[in-house]
């Protein structure tokens, strides 16, 4: 077969040999720690790295959906090549990897509960080559499950912080597999799904490799998680559904409301006797999970976690409160309002996102399907981490993408969330700091793109799912 032939009938090995060299050239550029740099070649580089993967991803995707047999063992092994690269990659954007050692670390070395300890609690911890200088005076945020699976990975490390470091990466790129496989294998059980579409928009996705796996983000663990209840659901096992979902919950908080439609859909699916075992199994997993960190639980620092996850930054909330701030600056009588106006939209975004979760929770038809499960997970987890939340971050989409790819190619909100995957790439460039721009170019503008030419789904998903 000759070169010209070969790269006909596998029309994305152009973008993806360019892909990988832009990955190489991040490896290259990022191998002694991003400090190695100014501010503005760092940024230059971003905005280079970050234009370039964007084109290459989405020339790659226009080839797929033209191809007539898209070529599956070439979209895994550019993603495998990618893979590593993202691997080997320091990181670069954001040291919340860093913070997980530190967890890991302050429980197999110092026997501390970091729910009830700060990092600072512990005598001249700046001596210890384990530990970063990361949320030293904040409680451990994650949960318990993720905690826990953060003591296993520091015990596995034997005191090398870069043990710790790859073997943290490494969980993630088990996700990233795991989703992967995932995403080929329901599309033998459901005929809406393209299974070569999804793999290439969820193991070529930027964002996916750079945040969640280059700089180790733990997201895609609750992603994996979520898109597996959903996987079990379409494949008819009903058993494992809630305890999948109480595992993401143990993970990250979030997917908790996940759980009232998916016990709804096992009941109506398996009946009530599947359902009280599932739980059964489900709450005796999370009691041996939960009780080493809740032994203390006098002690929890709860106000401390609130306060963390109410921060404001790059959100709905975060944009509000800033417009209100510089319509205050030309009209000043409206300046004591600030503590005000904040509460308010706090509250408002905190009240909408519960009606909401009741409203899908109540509205579930007799005829519940799992592909209607997914929907209805999707929308909530989009309502909670994009619209209510007061703190979103680019990596939160690793938690999203995975299950949006299990719905139809023509579903908007699917569509959103691939689309967003791209625009909150641009989160690795001073967009990640720009405030009000941030959340507007990067979330309100593709919300706007996207619903403007809404399609609607497709009756053939609804029947056969």
């Amino acid at each position: 077969m000759s070169a010209r032939t070969y790269l006909r009938k596998n029309s994305i090995v152009l973008p993806g040999v360019l892909s990988a060299a832009v990955y190489l050239l991040i490896f290259v550029f990022y191998i002694r720690g991003p400090q190695a740099y100014s501010r503005t070649p760092r940024e230059l580089f971003a905005w280079f790295f970050c234009i370039a993967l964007l084109l290459l991803f989405w020339k790659g995707y226009q080839r797929i959906r033209l191809a007539d047999k898209p070529p599956i063992r070439t979209i895994i092994v550019c993603a495998a090549i990618f893979c590593v690269l993202a691997f080997l990659t320091f990181p670069f954007h954001s040291t919340d990897v860093f913070g997980y050692i530190n967890r890991g670390w302050q429980q197999v070395n110092y026997g501390q509960n970091p729910y009830v300890h700060h990092l600072n609690d512990i005598p001249n911890w700046q001596q210890d080559p384990m530990l970063r200088e990361h949320w030293i005076y904040n409680p451990n945020p994650y949960g318990f499950l993720f905690t826990l699976l953060a003591r296993l990975i520091t015990w596995l490390s034997a005191g090398n912080w870069w043990a710790a470091l790859a073997l943290f990466k490494a969980t993630s790129v088990l996700a990233y597999a795991g989703t992967g496989w995932l995403l080929w294998s329901v599309s033998k059980h459901v005929s809406y799904i393209r299974p070569e579409t999804a793999l290439y928009l969820f193991l070529w996705n930027p964002l996916i490799l750079l945040h969640n796996i280059a700089n180790g983000h733990n997201d895609l663990l609750v992603g994996f998680m979520v898109a597996l209840s959903v996987y079990l659901a379409l494949t008819q096992r009903y058993f494992w559904i809630v305890p999948a979902l109480v595992a993401a919950t143990l993970l990250k908080f979030g997917p908790v409301l996940l759980i009232p439609p998916a016990l709804v859909l096992v009941v109506k699916k398996a009946g009530w006797k599947t359902a009280a075992l599932s739980c059964l199994v489900a709450l005796v997993l999370s009691a041996l999970i939960c009780f080493p960190y809740l032994r203390d639980w006098q002690q929890l620092r709860l106000v401390d976690m609130q306060d963390n996850a109410t921060l404001i930054d790059n959100s709905l909330h975060s944009l509000l409160i800033h417009i209100f701030e510089n319509i205050a600056r030309v009209f000043s009588a409206l300046a004591p309002l600030h503590s005000t106006v904040n509460s308010a939209i706090k509250a408002i975004l905190r009240v909408s996102l519960i009606v909401f979760a009741v409203y899908q929770w109540l509205k579930i038809p007799k005829n519940f399907s799992a592909r209607m499960f997914a929907s209805k997970s999707l929308w909530i987890l989009f309502a909670l981490i994009c619209v209510a939340s007061s703190k979103f971050n680019a990596w939160y989409l690793g938690m999203l993408l995975p299950l949006a790819l299990l719905l139809e190619d023509e579903y908007a909100l699917r569509r959103l969330v691939v689309l967003m995957s791209c625009t909150q790439l641009l989160s690795l460039t001073f967009l990640k700091q720009a405030y009000m721009l941030n959340y507007f170019a990067l979330m309100v503008i593709p919300a706007w793109l996207i619903f403007r030419t809404k399609k609607k789904p497709t009756q053939v998903a609804e029947r056969k799912a």
